[in-house]
């Protein structure tokens, strides 16, 4: 069986790699991060879209992460982990129409990502 693939929408640079080491040690297939919401959903409407989407909420670009998952699940069914540092009450109440999404405050705990990530793939 394949491991889930996961991907990275992250403007910081230093975090998407911190992320994508990470969850490589841990045995996922980790896709090469994004730095925009564009590129995001550009990346999922080219090439077999991921199990699973780490997504920043404050991005570059005209998009923020909310809007870009928003994009991406009007056409695909991929659960999205949401990582920011400021959880507002206005983003939970945008982020309330998404089919799957989880908030994890940044900095987060290794374990409480992992256990976010393996509730978001149903195991």
């Amino acid at each position: 069986m394949k491991e889930p693939s996961i991907l990275i929408v992250e403007d910081e640079g230093l975090i998407a790699l911190h992320l994508q080491e990470l969850l490589g040690k841990c045995g996922y297939n980790v896709l090469d991060p994004v730095p925009c919401g564009e590129d995001a959903i550009e990346y999922v409407n080219a090439f077999p879209h991921p199990d699973l989407i780490l997504m920043d909420i404050s991005l570059d670009g005209k998009l923020d992460g909310i809007e870009t998952a928003r994009e991406i699940q009007k056409r695909f069914d991929i659960p999205v982990i949401f990582l920011t540092a400021h959880i507002e009450a206005t983003q939970l109440a945008r982020a309330e129409s998404l089919a799957s999404y989880t908030f994890l405050g940044k900095p987060f705990i290794q374990s409480e990502l992992i256990s976010a990530i393996k509730k978001a793939l149903g195991r």
